[in-house]
């Protein structure tokens, strides 16, 4: 990888070495190591000074807030460490915890929200019926802006998933947009995805044609049983086959994924967990992984999904887990 990290990268770095440092305040080599990094950049400097900021408005959380923490997994019964390490460990875990779920809260942009007329919160999933009768499903964290015209209907996809079963009118064609992608039916059943690095199209019934901004006239039809993913950046396009019966499973509360990235899963898993997952290795990021996990239970589906690869999970706080490589 070439390039400047991305803010949510550097503020996951941050993360990381304040947890370093918490765990060991009293480490030379740990606090030489952190001054080396921070002098590699203006940003990772500024990045640090939010998560320390964070920290400054942490150290008011009332008493008995680190009593919330619960593990994961059991543990074997390991020596307790000495009362001020564990002191300094609960504040520095909660002041990480606060920093990470306010970027979760705030980075996003408002006015993504703003221009949303239905949208999802976390772990909910909405019905909508728009006035030409055709309906719109929407899963966790998701948001839709409706334009309506006398020749066009269109619908765009301003983050998260959504499944559309479209009442067919050959006059006036349905349009689904996310991003520079644009999904055109006269009436059928699909569900599209937009993800951090994908948009994705798959058919449930009837026949969709994909473009891309960037397509140059070309058009990609879609039938029963078939999926479509396409990369954000290079709009590189990969035709797959699906179960009709499993597009959209996320109705249903099930999330199936084919040789999806753990970053993927996290993002998906993400929506229905009420706080915030890191997953700060990058190299883990990228591993893949293929199942089926239970979204009523998201915590427990990341603990099978990373698994796979050797990872395990931490719950810093109910509002937080980090998850390592091996």
């Amino acid at each position: 990888m070439t390039g400047e990290p991305t803010d949510d990268d550097l503020l996951a770095e941050a993360v990381d070495w304040r947890m370093r440092i918490d765990a060991a305040p009293e480490d030379r080599a740990v606090r030489a190591a952190l001054d080396a990094w921070l002098a590699g950049s203006n940003a990772r400097r500024r990045a640090y000074a939010d998560v320390e900021r964070m920290a400054r408005v942490a150290s008011d959380l009332p008493p008995g807030y680190e009593n919330l923490q619960a593990p994961l997994e059991a543990e074997p019964l390991r020596p307790a460490p000495p009362a001020g390490l564990r002191a300094a460990r609960r504040a520095g875990y909660a002041a990480v915890a606060l920093a990470a779920c306010l970027a979760f809260l705030f980075l996003p942009s408002l006015q993504l929200w703003l221009a949303a007329d239905y949208s999802t919160g976390t772990a909910e999933l909405r019905t909508i019926t728009l006035e030409d009768g055709s309906i719109v499903s929407l899963d966790a964290g998701s948001a839709v802006a409706t334009h309506y015209g006398t020749a066009r209907r269109e619908v765009t996809l301003l983050s998260g998933r959504a499944f559309f079963e479209v009442v067919p009118a050959a006059d006036r064609p349905f349009v689904v947009v996310a991003e520079d992608v644009t999904v055109t039916v006269t009436g059928t059943a699909f569900d599209v995805g937009r993800s951090g690095d994908a948009v994705s199209v798959a058919v449930q019934s009837g026949t969709v044609e994909v473009a891309t901004a960037r397509g140059k006239g070309t058009v990609v039809p879609l039938v029963r049983g078939q999926r479509l993913s396409i990369d954000r950046k290079s709009e590189r396009m990969a035709k797959s086959e699906i179960v009709p019966a499993d597009v959209a499973a996320w109705r249903e509360r099930r999330l199936i994924v084919d040789k999806a990235t753990l970053a993927e899963v996290v993002e998906e898993l993400g929506r229905h967990y009420p706080g915030v997952v890191m997953l700060p290795d990058r190299g883990l990021a990228e591993r893949r992984v293929s199942g089926v996990f239970d979204l009523r239970q998201p915590v427990e589906a990341l603990q099978a999904a990373v698994r796979t690869h050797g990872g395990s999970t931490t719950r810093i706080t109910p509002y937080l887990v980090v998850v390592s490589g091996p």
